[in-house]
């Protein structure tokens, strides 16, 4: 069996695929910056209605990002901790091919512009939102579609078991963070 999880969104969800890529079963709930819990929970309720446990894992699965730095981490975190646990390998996908691995795909950027992934082409960041159809997530589209775990079951044959520690995050934004005017070691004297 298949454990995959998605936090890259407000949107987390957790699935049980079998290793034929069918859905066992999913759960996803809006979960803000509580996605570490809600993934655990969900896994637990799984595990529950579906009658299995993680003694029946072989392989692990993460939504890559794009999306919130801290959320990302979440999923690859909790793959690559469960995979060395029970000494499996993992996949990663990225949030664009578990909406839509197909088509024009968008979701937010933090700085107010917007990630667009169209087929067979990298993503790219940009202000406004595409002309062409697409799908996604972000202020204004209606009705949202989010990244979901159920999606790996797709996208199985595509991707690859890697050890865990191999398993990194694809943010496609430099993070948000302030450098020093004065380095440590110069105000420190070190």
């Amino acid at each position: 069996m298949i454990v995959a999880f998605s936090t890259s969104s407000p949107q987390t969800s957790v699935a049980l695929i079998s290793s034929e890529g069918k859905v066992v079963a999913a759960r996803d709930t809006h979960a803000p910056m509580q996605a570490s819990a809600a993934c655990m929970r969900l896994l637990q309720e799984l595990l529950e209605e579906s009658g299995s446990d993680l003694k029946s894992v072989t392989l692990f699965a993460a939504d890559l990002g794009p999306g919130s730095f801290t959320g990302v981490k979440v999923a690859v975190t909790i793959a690559k901790t469960m995979a060395f646990a029970g000494g499996v390998k993992v996949i990663g996908a990225d949030s664009f091919d578990l909406i839509d691995p197909d088509g024009t795909v968008v979701m937010p950027s933090k700085r107010g512009e917007w990630f667009v992934r169209r087929p067979g082409m990298e993503a790219i960041r940009q202000e406004l939102l595409p002309s062409e159809p697409y799908s996604g997530f972000g202020p204004g589209i209606e009705p949202p579609q989010y990244p979901l775990a159920s999606a790996f079951a797709q996208l199985l044959d595509k991707l690859t078991p890697m050890e865990p520690e191999l398993l990194v995050p694809n943010y496609l934004i430099e993070p948000s963070i302030s450098v020093p005017k004065t380095p440590y070691a110069e105000r420190h004297g070190v």
